[in-house]
């Protein structure tokens, strides 16, 4: 659970000015001091703790996060956890159509990734030194605008973003898409269209900070889930498959043994050879025979 006394540190229960406020945050509102209002700081713990826990679990399917950030108080936060989670991740402009039209933005990332490449392999090419300059600006700009969503996924499992006021565009592009969105809001904004609002300062560099830095804390738990399950899964198939090559070696060895066993029945029915009659047989039975009666005979006159 989140700590209050860490929140009311970094400045997260610091809203806008009473005058500039949407009474659509009026819920996640605890008050007002000099004319400013001040974030229910408990909301803002049960919130970000709600929305920490969705990310994760997107995060242990394998799915996609977009981070949105591009005011100057976010872009740092936002930059890092793209890079370390290898998530995409935009924070100087967005692009429109990145969610309803990818296919047109993703004809930028190809620009860039050939730019890239000719750059890489200069010795390669024939251009002069005042044409690989004009590439390196155009891939400079370009890495500004798709540098960080070059390695953009779908389906994306989820935006996360800083300022819906800002990032309108991006709101209206993730509803019509029907991605779920988690942001920080801050009192001056519409929380409308947003499925994980957390209430908070969205202008403080050290509010802004402390949720993205939480929030990808918790991504990071997800991932190293995924990869577990990703692991276990793999294993498993690896099990299955020695068992079947187990099976099919004893079904082969069976098989060969029954074969064997068939051919030594064979072999010695082979060898059990029966009594030969010679042809001559019949004559010395007739010579046999003929000598008995001759004796018979001799016998007779004896007598």
């Amino acid at each position: 659970m989140v700590d209050y006394k860490d929140l009311v540190k970094v400045g997260v229960h610091f809203g806008h000015q009473t005058a500039r406020w949407n009474p659509k945050m009026a819920p996640y509102i605890w008050g007002f001091r000099r004319g400013i209002h001040l974030i229910d700081v408990s909301k803002t713990a049960h919130y970000l703790e709600q929305a920490a826990k969705f990310l994760e679990n997107i995060a242990a399917e394998g799915k996609t996060i977009l981070l949105v950030g591009t005011k100057k108080a976010a872009q740092g936060a936002i930059s890092k956890w793209g890079t370390e989670l290898k998530m995409p991740y935009v924070t100087h402009r967005w692009v429109g159509g990145t969610l309803t039209n990818f296919p047109q933005v993703k004809k930028s990332v190809t620009k860039l990734l050939h730019f890239e490449d000719i750059l890489a392999r200069s010795e390669n090419f024939p251009y002069t030194k005042k044409e690989f300059l004009t590439f390196q600006k155009m891939v400079d700009r370009l890495n500004k605008s798709v540098g960080g969503i070059r390695n953009l996924a779908w389906p994306i499992g989820a935006i996360a973003l800083v300022d819906v006021r800002k990032e309108k565009t991006v709101l209206s592009e993730a509803q019509a898409a029907g991605i779920p969105v988690v942001a920080l809001v801050d009192t001056n904004c519409d929380p409308s269209g947003v499925d994980y609002v957390i209430p908070g300062n969205d202008d403080a560099p050290k509010a802004v900070n402390f949720i993205i830095d939480y929030l990808g804390e918790a991504v990071k738990r997800g991932q190293a889930e995924a990869a577990k399950k990703a692991a276990a899964e793999k294993e498993e198939k690896k099990s299955a498959a020695k068992g079947v090559a187990k099976k099919i070696v004893e079904k082969v060895t069976s098989e060969v043994t029954k074969k064997d066993a068939s051919e030594n029945v064979e072999a010695s029915a082979e060898k059990v050879v029966e009594p030969e009659i010679s042809s001559e047989a019949p004559q010395v039975f007739k010579e046999s025979y003929a000598e008995i009666a001759i004796n018979l005979e001799e016998e007779e006159e004896d007598e």
